[in-house]
This record gives structure tokens, C-alpha cells and sequence, in this order.
């Protein structure tokens, strides 16, 4: 948990995502009891250190990676 002083000094944003790529990252969330906003929080603190985030095996994932990656909205 963080401390007031932390969490004074977060910021927030906001992130879209299609629906089919929400639903990867609820099943990712579950799998690791998380929220998804903590899950995305840690996905990101994990790239800036340097690391790869630990992604789980989802079978959705896979299509995921089939689609052209600007295929939004598309």
C-alpha cells in the first residue's frame, strides 16, 4: 500500500483499449488477483526499469497478436 505522501505525488491518466484487449487484461488481472488499473500500473513500472512484464499463458492473446497493430477502430 502506498504511504499519503505517495499517493499525493501520483499522477492519473486515462487508457482506451478495445474491448477485446480489456478482456485479456481482466483474465491477466484475475490470474494474478489484481485490479486492472494496478495491473497496467505494473506492466508499466516493470518496461521502465528495463525488465519484460511475467505475461501470462491467455489463449486470447494469441489472436491478439494476429491483428495489425493499427487496426483500431478499423
Amino acid at each position: 500500500m502506498h504511504s499519503k505522501q505517495a499517493v499525493d505525488n501520483m499522477r492519473r491518466t486515462t487508457v482506451s483499449f478495445e474491448d477485446d484487449q480489456f478482456e485479456i487484461l481482466e483474465k491477466w488481472a484475475d490470474k494474478e488477483i489484481r485490479t486492472v488499473p494496478n495491473l497496467i500500473q505494473a506492466i508499466v513500472v516493470s518496461v521502465l526499469r528495463g525488465e519484460s512484464p511475467n505475461v501470462p499463458d491467455v489463449a486470447e492473446l494469441e489472436k491478439l497478436k494476429e491483428k495489425p497493430a493499427n487496426s483500431q477502430g478499423k
